[in-house]
Order: structure tokens, then sequence, then C-alpha cells
């Protein structure tokens, strides 16, 4: 019983931290130590009361990426496949909360960062060599990619 204790103090002690999907908690319960039967439990619980719930945290995932660290959708997508959140939930959040206008709007004002760092640069095709390849290094597409690249150097 005071493994559970511990356990759910741990959990609670990451979901305090901030927000977390099912997988991460599994993961950290399990580097932990705790026991496969502990670790069901305790994220059953979780779920129960609420306190998990990876479609909420895909959604404030999305929100948190594209206003601070903003990116394209495929990054998106790929860090949240890697922190356990089902497909289908990742595409009816992107789909939600990321549109075509959005992803163009971060990714040119990217481009324009990329521009004041390389503005040492002359030649016109490698600086727009770089700014390519930094915008798809950030997970965006290649429509994307031309949009954005195509306004900002103008």
């Amino acid at each position: 019983m005071e493994d559970k204790n511990q356990a759910l103090q741990f959990a609670m002690k990451l979901i305090g931290l901030r927000m977390r999907s099912v997988l991460e908690i599994k993961t950290r319960l399990e580097k932990k130590g705790f026991e496969t039967e502990i670790i069901n439990e305790i994220l059953r619980d979780l779920e129960k009361y609420k306190y998990t719930n990876d479609e909420q945290f895909a959604e404030a995932y999305i929100n948190d990426r594209m206003n601070f660290r903003p990116c394209g959708n495929f990054l998106i997508r790929k860090e949240l496949k890697e922190r356990g959140v089902e497909e289908n939930i990742i595409n009816k959040k992107i789909e939600e909360l990321i549109s075509e206008e959005k992803e163009i709007e971060s990714a040119k004002k990217l481009a324009e960062k990329k521009l004041k760092t390389i503005s040492n640069e002359t030649d016109r095709i490698k600086i727009n060599q770089k700014v390519k390849s930094y915008l798809q290094s950030k997970g965006y597409s290649f429509d994307i990619i031309s949009r954005a690249v195509e306004s900002e150097m103008e």
C-alpha cells in the first residue's frame, strides 16, 4: 500500500509541474521502479479523477508549441506520437487548432528571424536554401515553406 501511495505522490508531482500524457507518466513510474500492477492502478485512478487526458494534453501541447516555440505540424505530430498520444487524437487536434494560414504565418516569422541571422550572406540562392532548410527542420511541409519563403524573400 505504501508503494501505491509513493507512486501516486510521484505521479501527482509530475502532473503538478506540467501536463503530461499517460505514456509519459507510465514511463516515469517505470523508471522509478514501481511494479506494473501499481502503475496500472495509478493510471486508472488518474484517468478516473480526470488528472490525465491525452486529448486535453495534445491540445495544450499544440497551443504551447505554436505560441512559444513555433513549428510545423509534421514536427508536432512526431513529438505527440513520441509522447504516446494516439494518431486519431493528434489528427483531430491539429485539424482543430492549426489552420493553414496560422502555419504559414508562423513559418514567415521563423523565416524572417532566420534571415536576420544570415544577413551577411549575399548569394540569394544560398540564403533561400538556408531559410528553406531551417523551416524544414522545424517541421513545415514543402508547400508551407515555399509560400512563406516566397513572401519573405520579396
